[in-house]
Formats: C-alpha cells, sequence, structure tokens
C-alpha cells in the first residue's frame, strides 16, 4: 500500500472559475483540513457569503429538507417517508440547491463538500457571535480588556 502525498493547501484560483467551482475546491475534505486556519478565515467567509449560498443557507425549510436527507443517508425515499414529503417536494428541493450552489446533493462528494460548507459557517457564525460577545463585555468592562 502506497503512502499518501501530503496535502498542501492550495487555494488558488483561476480568474475563469465559477463561485461552485471555487466552492467545491475550498469546501472538499482534504482542501478544508489543510487549508481552515485563521490565515484563510475571511476566504472562506468571503465564499460562504456568496448571494446564492446565503439563500440555501438562509432558508429554514430548505436547510431542514437537507439535514433530513443527510440523516437518511442521501436516500430519498427513505427522507420522503421520514419527513412526510412528498418525493417530487423533496427532488425539486434538492434541485433547487444545485441550480443555486452547482452541488448535487445526490452525489457524495458534493454531499461532503455541502455538509463542510455547512460545518464551516456555523463555525464562524459561532466565532463571530463570540467576538461580538468579547466586545459587549470589554464595553460594559473596560478593566478587563486590559
Amino acid at each position: 500500500m502506497g503512502r499518501k502525498k501530503l496535502i498542501v493547501c492550495n487555494l488558488n484560483f483561476d480568474d475563469n472559475e465559477t463561485i461552485e467551482e471555487k466552492v467545491s475546491k475550498m469546501f472538499a475534505p482534504e482542501n478544508l483540513i489543510a487549508c481552515f486556519s485563521e490565515k484563510n478565515y475571511d476566504v472562506y467567509k468571503k465564499a460562504i457569503q456568496h448571494a446564492n449560498i446565503q439563500m440555501v443557507l438562509n432558508d429554514e425549510e430548505l436547510m431542514n429538507t437537507i439535514n433530513a436527507f443527510f440523516d437518511s443517508g442521501l436516500n430519498t425515499s427513505l427522507t420522503s417517508e421520514n419527513t412526510y414529503m412528498h418525493r417530487n417536494t423533496l427532488n425539486y428541493r434538492i434541485d433547487k440547491v444545485k441550480k443555486l450552489t452547482g452541488l448535487n446533493l445526490k452525489n457524495f462528494d458534493h454531499a461532503v463538500v455541502f455538509k463542510n460548507l455547512m460545518i464551516i459557517n456555523d463555525m464562524i457564525k459561532n466565532f463571530e457571535q463570540d467576538e461580538n460577545e468579547e466586545k459587549t463585555k470589554n464595553k460594559k468592562n473596560p478593566e478587563t480588556s486590559k
């Protein structure tokens, strides 16, 4: 069995790459592990703030459907059964994600990329919330910020 190559962080993008291509590269497991750090925080934040990605992430009904689909092992029949949702409705919602992000959640690799995107989005939200709480705390009690 051969040794795996060490993955080096590479977030260099071609100007001709679409947002879908950039997101697929950034949130692929090998790049995510190698690249996500404070140094690249702004790059990931900017990618997540893309309007189409935000449309998906901020759509509560769509995200509930996606989470149910993931919880059902990407099985549309099981998801439909568990959520009492017509299969056509489920397929429409999955297609909506594909149309907006270029990621086909029925494809395992694309589902992993999207799941990583969701995780990083949560990490960024938590980081910003902690940062805002710290700023508020320091405003109320300037002695602790010294």
